[in-house]
């Protein structure tokens, strides 16, 4: 089986011990010639792993204020059913009843006007399609660095395991399958996995414009049995000609623009403003539509690592502050907090840990 470092395409460097121990990090064998998973023991590098996908990708419609957050008694039969059978089976009266395929190629894969609600395609390119090849690719060097055989095949399963989880979700029962479900599991989520198996799309996002994958802490909350605070985002550092100035821009359900600016060697303060998805509503035809409404956030990372952040949003959880493993001192060193304050006046809190697949825990009413 090849290295961790043959699959990212990269020369060993030896990566010294000079970033091994920090303000930041207990020592770590973190291995720089990776692109989207390092192994530092900080930040949202250290937090990530499959489970993390699942639930924030696989779920991540569940922000959104209409959503229940109802992992455990979510209607998965019902959901299945429209999400995912009637998609493979019978794709053709799917697209029929939205309209044919001249539509959907019109909405689903291609810009062709200037109505945003015709705008379905802008998602699926950067949220199923450049999401979903760089979910895989990240995954794969997880899977490599803990000796997993075949970790491109394991990676590959893993996001799309996790598109399929959001095709269900985002049918919450519903009375009839989404042309945009056939556009993203037959085209773009499955694209993105065949695309970046090669290295170069990878390597322009990884080395270039310094995408990585700052999702939020999710963690299963008692005595209300939420998923909570969960929630799939990149970020993306963009070169504009200055040597410590980048455009930031941090993508999800919304997009946010603003500036990241260069600390130190190792660190970076970047701040965001733009809209974010506060509700999704769905006609007759199939078709999706979103609502926005202004979000923004700051961000503090370390290597790409994102340490902390505080957001605030238009969706269900006003305001949103996360600090990752690695950044409390002591005893809690590899232990990750999170606390939410949601549109309905109540405070949630929670933590998770890197050790166990990073499995989070917190208190809801």
């Amino acid at each position: 089986m090849a290295s961790p470092r043959a699959l990212a395409g990269q020369t060993p460097t030896g990566d010294s011990a000079s970033r091994a121990r920090s303000s930041w990090s207990r020592p770590s064998h973190a291995d720089s010639t990776q692109l989207l998973h390092k192994g530092h023991a900080y930040g949202s590098d250290a937090y990530n792993s499959p489970l993390t996908v699942l639930l924030n990708k696989g779920y991540d419609i569940f922000q959104l204020r209409t959503s229940e957050r109802n992992f455990w008694t979510f209607p998965y039969r019902a959901s299945w059913k429209h999400g995912i059978e009637d998609v493979f089976n019978a794709p053709g009266p799917i697209v029929d009843r939205f309209g044919g395929w001249r539509r959907l190629a019109r909405i689903e894969l291609y810009p062709s006007s200037w109505n945003i609600d015709d705008w379905n395609w802008f998602v699926n390119y950067t949220e199923h399609f450049v999401g979903g090849g760089i979910t895989m690719r990240m995954l794969d060097e997880w899977y490599g660095a803990r000796g997993v055989p075949l970790p491109r095949l394991w990676a590959a399963l893993t996001t799309y395991a996790a598109s399929a989880l959001n095709e269900i979700a985002e049918q919450e029962g519903g009375p009839v399958a989404t042309a945009g479900g056939v556009a993203d599991l037959l085209f773009f989520d499955l694209g993105g996995v065949l695309l970046f198996h090669w290295k170069q799309p990878t390597h322009f996002l990884a080395r270039t414009v310094q995408i990585a994958d700052w999702s939020s802490q999710a963690a299963f909350t008692y005595p209300n049995h939420q998923l909570q605070n969960n929630g799939q985002y990149f970020s993306m550092k963009v070169p504009i000609g200055f040597e410590r100035t980048r455009l930031f821009i941090r993508g999800g359900m919304g997009a946010q623009f603003g500036i990241s600016r260069k600390l130190d060697d190792e660190h970076h303060f970047s701040v965001g403003a733009g809209g974010d998805t506060r509700v999704r509503d769905i006609d007759a035809t199939g078709h999706e539509t979103v609502r926005f409404a202004p979000g923004a956030g700051v961000y503090y990372d370390r290597n790409n690592s994102l340490l902390w952040s505080v957001t605030s949003s238009p969706a269900a959880n006003l305001l949103a502050i996360n600090v990752y493993p690695g950044v409390v001192h002591g005893i809690g060193r590899g232990t990750g907090l999170w606390g939410v304050y949601t549109r309905h006046r109540e405070i949630r809190i929670g933590v998770v840990h890197r050790n166990a697949l990073s499995l989070g825990v917190g208190y809801g009413r």
